[in-house]
């Protein structure tokens, strides 16, 4: 913890500078010149070390997938107003209430969140000042909804007739993927820089091959120009999912059966002033869907163990915590996903 009291010790060199300064007698009008810049250089780094000691400079969380950035945040709220969302709300944390009130956003302004509350909801005052999490989804036309998280504080309460209503101030963070592990992400073909896949053995001790040099020859790579053959069809932090085209991997299903884990190299594309750097993954097979119509095959896989490349001759891989992910590949697709928002590329 800073101590501001400190500053005003009489041996401090800031303070020493200005009563220095400030002295009539003290300096000649050349000096003077070289003080005040001391004494500048010396404010703004102590600006400096108080704005990185409450965390500035630090928007992202990796863990978690959020924005702390206010037009992000904004532009999410505003879809969420557009399309009516239901605001679902319970006091935080939630461990000290399960209740959760199904709450309709009533308005959107620069100082508040309004939400209406159900018939038969009457909030107190004694709720201003509590802390309230928020959870809501913008819907999609033929996909998986987005869903989000906030954490927000009551600033008021009122009512007009039998309706009563809560204002929540503006969230300083927005989390994404509140009803699974890992936010998805349909990827543009042009944001793989490459992609391929290995069949891989596993033993016992679920360990695999360190050395890229005993690997066969790939089993598909992907072509962005041409994913006829191999297709991304969603990325994220924990895992992926493929398609196959039968016609053309003869034996795919009997392959598919006997080699449930793949080694995998993936490396993407810059986005948001972020490079994610090329990793290897093994992976599990978790689900498998034929689709007679488009004559394709789906597999999703979800990331056990992994290592980014350094240039080293093997392999160290790391296990991966399910519900963490892959701390880079977590940051990456959220900030992805945030560009193509803004673009309204996706909705």
């Amino acid at each position: 913890m800073i101590d501001l009291f400190s500053f005003q010790a009489s041996e401090n060199p800031l303070r020493q500078i200005s009563l220095t300064f400030f002295n009539p007698g003290g300096h000649q009008p050349e000096e003077s010149h070289i003080v005040t810049t001391a004494v500048l250089v010396g404010a703004v780094i102590l600006a400096y070390l108080i704005w990185k000691r409450f965390g500035g400079g630090a928007p992202w969380n990796r863990q978690s997938g959020a924005t702390v950035v206010p037009r992000d945040i904004s532009s999410i709220l505003e879809q969420a107003m557009v399309l009516r969302s239901r605001i679902d709300m319970s006091f935080h944390p939630i461990t000290t209430s399960r209740q959760t009130i199904s709450c309709t956003l009533f308005e959107l302004a620069d100082t508040g969140i309004t939400l209406e509350m159900p018939i038969g909801v009457s909030p107190s005052d004694a709720w201003a000042g509590k802390l309230m999490v928020c959870y809501f989804r913008i819907p999609r036309e033929n996909k998986q909804p987005y869903y989000y998280t906030f954490v927000s504080q009551v600033a008021g309460v009122w009512n007009k007739g039998d309706i009563s209503y809560v204002i929540l101030g503006i969230p300083s963070k927005v989390e994404l993927g509140q009803k699974r592990k890992h936010l998805r992400l349909e990827l543009p073909p042009k944001d793989i820089k490459d992609f391929r896949i290995w069949p891989a053995t596993e033993d016992g001790s679920f360990h695999f091959e360190t050395d890229p040099k005993n690997w066969p020859d790939p089993l598909a790579v992907y072509v962005r120009e041409d994913p006829s053959k191999l297709k991304v069809l969603d990325l994220s932090g924990g895992g992926i999912k493929l398609s196959f085209d039968p016609h053309l991997y003869d034996g795919l299903d009997d392959f598919v059966a006997k080699n449930p884990v793949l080694f995998m190299r993936l490396e993407l594309e810059q986005t948001d002033d972020m490079e994610f750097p090329p990793y290897f993954m093994a992976a599990r097979l978790r689900t498998k869907v034929q689709d007679p119509a488009l004559g394709v095959m789906m597999l999703g896989y979800e990331f056990v163990e992994c290592c980014s490349t350094d240039g080293s001759e093997t392999i160290d891989w790391v296990k991966i915590d399910p519900e963490r992910g892959i701390d880079d590949l977590v940051t990456w697709v959220f900030k992805r996903h945030l560009e193509l928002y803004r673009e309204r590329e996706i909705v």
